[in-house]
């Protein structure tokens, strides 16, 4: 499975960590970045209200960034960004069929997105449980893809689309995260179902 999803996004194996489902690997991410990186933690107004309750549990500070027609405005993102001097943790978004709003940014904005946090060293999870279940129009290019993996963290699920009760979903990290996040993920629940 780590091998299909490696080759899949274009990685190789030993960057994909299976986890249980999307939410575990969301704690093991947002627990260790804020450790590393204290910060506020950057949101789509409206967000999945399960990671919210996570970085409640973990005392951020949480930030919502506006949104609009077409999903999260970069222009917020960039004006966060400058209005507050210290760094933020990370970015979590979800820019495919965005929970709750349904929204999916265009190609567009996603580029835009990927120059902001780059330009800033922002690291990004991009939750994407939802991008399989597309039954029209084009999949537009994931942040991970644009910014080459490097900042931005990707993670699926097949709790959406192929198998709910097995609870297996997966991350694609940068090549120096990969290894401990594994061994976090291994202490944590040793291997996922």
């Amino acid at each position: 499975l780590r091998e299909w999803v490696a080759e899949r996004h274009g990685v190789e194996s030993r960057r994909v960590v299976l986890t249980v489902g999307g939410l575990l690997g969301f704690v093991l991410y947002a627990g260790e970045l804020l450790r590393r990186r204290p910060g506020r933690v950057l949101v789509e107004g409206p967000t999945y209200d399960r990671p919210l309750k996570v970085l409640a549990r973990e005392g951020a500070e949480v930030v919502p960034l506006p949104m609009d027609d077409e999903g999260l405005d970069p222009d917020g993102l960039a004006r966060e960004l400058e209005r507050n001097a210290a760094p933020a943790s990370f970015l979590y978004t979800i820019p495919t069929f965005q929970n709750p709003s349904g929204r999916t940014l265009s190609a567009e904005r996603r580029r835009r997105i990927v120059e902001i946090v780059t330009a800033h060293g922002l690291p990004v999870l991009e939750d994407d449980p939802y991008g399989l279940v597309r039954y029209e129009g084009e999949p537009q290019p994931s942040l991970h893809e644009l910014e080459g993996g490097w900042l931005v963290t990707y993670t699926s699920s097949f709790s959406k689309t192929v198998a709910p009760g097995l609870r297996t979903g997966y991350f694609v990290l940068p090549e120096d995260e990969a290894e401990p996040f594994e061994e976090r993920a291994v202490s944590t629940y040793i291997s996922p179902p």
